[in-house]
């Protein structure tokens, strides 16, 4: 009898931690399935020339624990951040940019004509939180749903924006530790 129960223990065990988290890893997105979110500014100007404007912007720096000036790259609606050793990092898209643009992770895909409704079948559990934010710098009001990493030991989110029912906006945050 008890070899039974550990039996299932073990099956009900390896079941719940086979299960993947419900979330984003940084390493399988990309933007329109070629733009790495992480590139050297190298690599940018190589491909993509130039960005179409550059930026002082301030960003919150966990090893300073206080905001800090950043230059902030905008390319085509994507934000990217020069780190100290001259590597872009994205930061955020705005899909009111360009709508030839795509949020893509492993064989999902996310633009300016995702739904709510439609972004709640790649991620049902975490869609189930969909917060109202107003935006007091711009004056908007939208919905947000945060999807955090697989890995959950990774310090970081995604903001989903939502406006009047479609996505407007991804934002990349990092959670300092």
């Amino acid at each position: 009898m008890q070899s039974k129960f550990l039996a299932l223990f073990i099956l009900f065990s390896l079941t719940i931690s086979a299960q993947e988290n419900e979330g984003i890893s940084w390493k399988e997105a990309s933007i329109n399935d070629k733009i790495k979110l992480s590139l050297s500014l190298a690599d940018f100007e190589n491909r993509y020339k130039k960005a179409d404007s550059i930026v002082n912007g301030y960003a919150y720096s966990c090893a300073e624990k206080a905001e800090v000036e950043v230059k902030l790259y905008y390319y085509k609606g994507i934000c990217f951040e020069l780190q100290k050793d001259n590597t872009l990092k994205f930061s955020s898209i705005d899909f009111s940019v360009r709508k030839a643009m795509y949020f893509s992770i492993n064989e999902d895909w996310f633009d300016h004509t995702t739904s709510l409704k439609s972004f709640h079948r790649s991620f049902p559990e975490q869609a189930e939180y969909v917060e109202d934010i107003y935006d007091e710098v711009t004056g908007e009001e939208y919905q947000s749903v945060v999807i955090f990493p697989r890995d959950l030991s990774e310090g970081y989110e995604w903001n989903f924006n939502f406006k009047n029912g479609k996505l407007h906006s991804i934002t990349y945050i990092e959670s300092c530790k």
